[in-house]
């Protein structure tokens, strides 16, 4: 049995531009006892095809699971978890560009580390139309404000001893991080961890979200239980973000980035936010920060209500319809707890 399931979805021909750098750079990895299980979410052009292709060109293990349709992050990945039984899994999506020795240096680290449930790269940012590996960070994992906005950390920031970043030249020579959580752009889990944390109907990620937010879950849900997370500072991949956060964090900057997002994005972003803190905060932590979170809610949600009240009906519409799934999780959720709700404070 392979040591590794990278899982990843497939579902449409602009993955079609990725593929080939994918598999080149999965190709030069110094680690290669893996498998992959391809998650076929009603592709279409030839882009199945084309993973085929390449995973046989590399004499690689795998298999395909076919969902007929675009069932989202959340349930394509969930049905990968339930076929793998290698015990470390990566989520891997298409549009990633590896450096040689990021696997191995994962691998390793969650098999030295019997504590750490997570790992991941430093992930940097991809100019793929340019073809250009860009010195910008993409995401040093997941930051929580006190507000509960969740954010990629020091996103757009540049990676340099030098940086403007004080964050940044604090860890520049650093090789490694803990962080609340890690993006879901590229996660090993050990699943030996999440064998312990599943929700109703054995689901790795609520089957309710469809896409978004889902790492946000995991990632509270994970350190709820007592396990840890690391971004490795000295593995490198490249990520090509289609729906990047701003560089500043103030209201501004954030309703600026909500309008370059589509509204596929803002409503799935949006009503998933809400159940994740539903599902996840001790109410103590919710008591102590109250204020910054209700006023923050209460923007967006005007926000919404002038720009998108369409998006806000919708959004309302599907927490209300799923709210007995929700609250199934939140029992789940809470009968695998294991940390004192003050152990958390140190992320807000």
């Amino acid at each position: 049995m392979p040591k590794l399931s990278i899982n990843l979805i497939v579902y449409s021909s602009k993955e079609l531009a990725y593929i080939p750098y994918l598999f080149e750079s999965l190709k030069k990895q110094t680690f290669q006892d893996w498998e992959m299980l391809v998650i076929d979410n009603g592709s279409d052009g030839n882009v199945l095809q084309m993973v085929e292709d390449n995973l046989k060109a590399l004499n690689k293990s795998y298999r395909v699971l076919k969902q007929g349709a675009n069932v989202g992050f959340a349930n394509g990945h969930n049905t990968g978890y339930k076929e793998t039984t290698a015990p470390y899994i990566l989520l891997q999506n298409p549009d990633m560009y590896l450096l040689p020795d990021a696997l191995e240096k994962m691998v390793n680290f969650l098999d030295q580390h019997q504590d750490v449930s997570t790992v991941s790269a430093r992930l940097m940012r991809w100019d793929f139309e340019a073809k250009q590996f860009t010195s910008d960070i993409d995401a040093i994992g997941i930051r929580l404000l006190r507000n509960r906005r969740a954010v990629e950390w020091l996103t757009r920031e540049r990676w340099a001893k030098d940086s403007e970043s004080k964050d940044v030249c604090d860890m520049y020579d650093k090789n490694v991080v803990e962080v609340f959580g890690v993006s879901g752009a590229f996660p090993m889990y050990r699943k030996s961890a999440l064998d312990k944390l599943l929700l109703p109907g054995n689901n790795i990620f609520d089957p309710t979200y469809h896409s978004y937010k889902e790492d946000l879950d995991l990632a509270y849900r994970l350190r709820n239980a007592g396990y840890t997370s690391y971004v490795l500072l000295d593995a490198v991949a490249y990520h090509d973000r289609t729906a990047a956060g701003p560089k500043t964090l103030g209201d501004f900057a954030a309703a600026k980035n909500k309008r370059l997002q589509s509204k596929y994005v803002r409503f799935h972003s949006y009503k998933n936010h809400l159940r994740t803190l539903y599902k996840n905060e001790y109410w103590q932590n919710f008591l102590l920060d109250s204020p910054f979170i209700l006023w923050f809610e209460l923007k967006k949600f005007i926000y919404f209500l002038l720009t998108s009240p369409a998006i806000l009906f919708k959004c309302w519409w599907e927490i209300i319809k799923n709210f007995k799934y929700t609250r199934e999780a939140k029992r789940a959720i809470h009968a695998s707890r294991k940390m004192y709700w003050k152990g958390l404070r140190r992320w807000f």
